[in-house]
């Protein structure tokens, strides 16, 4: 059975759900581990009559257990984070976000806990990373891009509804962000196929051949001298045929050199 299309359904009960992310950096030393388990709750709002728009609200709830941050570097993350929860999203009638809403709540938000970060860790990189945040969470037309650059966000929406399958094929290429500081291009290519419960998006891909990243090369030189043997993405999209939204996601970005390997895992599971 061919698809061509997946069909975008508003959402119309909240989506409770469980995310794991695993990171894994390999040099010829050493191994190192980072673990983070989140509880994340999608609710959704009206829909527009006029436009067939959707506001939903997306909860993310990092596990307390798992979650413990060992150094200065992770605890500043995880404050800052906290800004990201709540975020509200304005969806348009394919299931796309067009704008994060609410935006001088955010940013009022951010600088009450920008006071806080600025009072809790000392260092030179303190006031360098706070300007840095700022200039992403400044209210504007920017925002939306900003913010779609989260980890989980960037992830779960993959406009899967725009896309056209060709004998249940489809080719692309997509940007990914939190595997490394600076973004990548990845070649993707799709292929779909129907469940009794939905259907299943299977996708692989590597860097696309683009000479011009500069940040992922400096990032890199951090790392290894070595040539780059391989980046590749493998994993599944799973939509719910009730819903029409996604219920279950599985990803793994993997780097490879000669001495040096990163993988990054992203599993997305839903409660039952």
């Amino acid at each position: 059975m061919n698809i061509s299309k997946i069909l975008y359904k508003p959402l119309k009960e909240p989506l409770n759900m469980h995310l794991k992310i695993t990171i894994s950096e390999r040099t010829n030393q050493k191994v190192k581990y980072i673990h983070k388990d989140f509880d994340i709750n999608i609710v959704p709002g009206k829909v527009s009559f006029w436009t067939g728009s959707q506001r939903i609200t997306v909860y993310r709830k990092p596990d307390a257990i798992n979650n413990l941050p060992n150094n200065d570097a992770d605890a500043f993350v995880q404050q800052v984070s906290t800004v990201l929860n709540p975020v509200s999203l304005k969806l348009n009638f394919n299931g796309s976000p067009t704008v994060i809403e609410q935006q001088e709540t955010l940013w009022k938000k951010w600088l009450n806990t920008r006071t806080n970060i600025e009072n809790s860790f000392a260092g030179n990189w303190v006031e360098k990373a706070l300007t840095t945040i700022d200039r992403k969470l400044l209210p504007g037309e920017n925002l939306t891009n900003n913010l779609m650059q989260d980890l989980f966000l960037n992830e779960y929406f993959r406009n899967v509804y725009q896309v056209n399958f060709t004998e249940n094929i489809f080719r692309g290429e997509r940007t990914v962000y939190g595997f490394c500081p600076a973004p990548i291009q990845f070649g993707e290519k799709w292929r779909i196929k129907p469940l009794p419960t939905g259907c299943l998006i299977k996708f692989s891909g590597k860097k696309a051949e683009i000479h011009d990243q500069p940040g992922f090369n400096r990032w890199l030189k951090t790392k290894t001298d070595d040539r780059i043997e391989e980046i590749r993405v493998d994993g599944f999209y799973q939509v719910d045929a009730a819903t029409g939204w996604c219920n279950a996601i599985e990803t793994r970005y993997q780097l490879t050199t000669g001495n040096y390997e990163k993988t990054l895992d992203i599993f997305l599971t839903t409660h039952e």
